[in-house]
């Protein structure tokens, strides 16, 4: 009876973490294909650093090792040497990160099950943790229940098939300009704001819920109000993340900046050919007379820098 019970208990281990990745590979997916992994890659990898054509391939090998893991996890092939050993290990990566992330005090979607299931950093380390414990029981006490066959095949092909799979159903395309359409890129602004080239112009690419976009976003207001007569225009292009305008998104953002701007809000195929190939959240561009003088992107190297941006427009003035 007890033999019995050990052997249900590791099934149910099994189907759950099962359940658990393959929801996580589906999340990733959510609304569409398209939409789920091109969201990841802008709000997720990019986060990390992780960006243009790596991200493109990191997405797509990421979301294939966790469909593939569910699978395997699931047959009896190679578990105690491989399938659940790898599984643990992958784990135990996210949660450093995630734990990185909590000491950050980062409480915003940690993309774990992309915007699908939002969780925070501490509730999805807390779930890994949780993930590595049940597997590390499968693998001492109730390692004998484990059907176990040194097949190396079934596990070779699961995931050979559905990487390949992955990068078919997802082709990489490309997030970035070749030299013609750089030297036309006003137009590609002049789509949404015709008058864009006229005058001085500062068009904003942001993400809603982005942290850094919504300090970058106040940052600028408060120059507008320090410098009323000399701050451009200010225009703003959206990622809509929701795939509905993120409304609520929106409303919350112009909340904590403190005043509204006219914007716009493209959808995520819209979005990331005109700005996420080589840039990261937050971009601030300043043009003049549709000349670009200075790009700003991300939070490192060429982040925002308002003390910068100033000397750029007093120079037009």
């Amino acid at each position: 009876m007890k033999k019995l019970n050990n052997k249900h208990l590791a099934w149910g281990i099994r189907i759950i973490v099962s359940i658990l990745f393959i929801l996580s590979a589906v999340a990733k997916l959510y609304p569409s294909p398209l939409m789920g992994i091109s969201s990841f890659e802008a709000k997720y990898l990019g986060a990390i650093g992780i960006d243009g054509d790596l991200s493109k391939i990191v997405s797509r090998f990421l979301i294939g090792v966790e469909f593939s893991l569910g699978i395997l996890i699931l047959l009896p092939f190679y578990l105690k040497k491989l399938v659940i050993p790898a599984t643990i290990f992958l784990l135990s990566a996210f949660s450093i990160h995630l734990f990185v992330q909590v000491l950050g005090g980062d409480a915003s979607n940690c993309g774990c099950f992309g915007e699908l299931i939002p969780m925070t950093p501490l509730q999805a380390l807390v779930k890994n943790i949780l993930s590595i414990g049940l597997l590390a029981l499968c693998l001492t006490v109730l390692r004998s229940e484990l059907e176990d066959r040194n097949n190396i095949h079934p596990v070779a092909y699961t995931g050979l098939i559905i990487g390949l799979f992955m990068f078919v159903l997802l082709p990489q395309g490309s997030n970035s300009f070749s030299g013609e359409d750089l030297k036309a890129d006003e137009s590609i602004y002049s789509k949404y704001y015709p008058n864009i080239s006229k005058g001085n112009k500062i068009i904003c690419f942001f993400s809603p819920t982005c942290e850094h976009c919504m300090a970058t976003g106040k940052e600028l207001h408060e120059l507008t109000e320090k410098y009323p007569g000399l701050m451009p225009e200010i225009k703003i292009l959206f990622m809509d993340e929701s795939d509905n305008g993120s409304k609520d998104e929106i409303a919350a953002f112009f909340k904590f900046v403190g005043k509204p701007s006219d914007y716009k809000v493209l959808s995520i195929e819209e979005f990331i050919p005109i700005f996420w190939g080589n840039k990261n959240f937050p971009g601030v561009r300043y043009s003049s007379h549709g000349a670009e003088r200075i790009f700003f992107d991300g939070t490192e190297d060429n982040e925002f820098n308002a003390s910068r941006l100033l000397k750029e427009i007093r120079r037009e003035n």
